[in-house]
């Protein structure tokens, strides 16, 4: 298990085992913490697969970094959709079964969109080799996390 897989298997126990919902600031605070670490060893795991020139890296970074706050809301919404399933999963009405699901499913396609979005930036700083590397890396690294999700979060019954 990587350091980075670590991290995100404690948080998402931390926040999936809780007997009651916790208070709602102590939750994004709890949150807030571990996505920091969470990004950083993500941005570490990335720099050392990305073998970059010096001239890539500067105009590399600034691009990740603007796509990576992009995508925290999105993953704010992930999160939030998680405990959500926390909380209603007994006596689950049909209702909020297809409220979770569709809101999974718009949340997947805006991740989708987001991603489809930056290619273009990230071909100006790398050309397209190298951004199809990048897209490698990040996918191998989203996988790792769902992976860790899935076995946290139990199936509904």
């Amino acid at each position: 298990m990587t350091h980075l897989t670590k991290h995100v298997v404690l948080a998402i126990a931390a926040l999936m085992l809780l007997p009651v919902p916790a208070p709602a600031q102590q939750e994004r605070d709890m949150i807030e913490v571990l996505r920091a670490q969470i990004n950083t060893d993500r941005q570490a795991v990335v720099a050392m697969n990305m073998e970059l020139s010096e001239k890539q890296s500067e105009a590399f970074w600034p691009v990740y970094k603007k796509y990576h706050q992009d995508r925290d809301g999105l993953m704010d919404e992930r999160v939030k959709l998680l405990i959500e399933f926390r909380d209603n999963q007994v006596g689950m009405t049909a209702a909020q079964a297809k409220q979770i699901l569709d809101d999974a499913l718009k949340l997947e396609k805006q991740i989708n969109d987001l991603k489809r979005k930056y290619v273009s930036d990230f071909e100006k700083v790398l050309g397209p080799r190298h951004t199809l590397r990048y897209y490698q890396i990040e996918n191998k690294l989203d996988t790792i996390i769902n992976y860790e999700l899935a076995s946290v979060v139990p199936l509904r019954e």
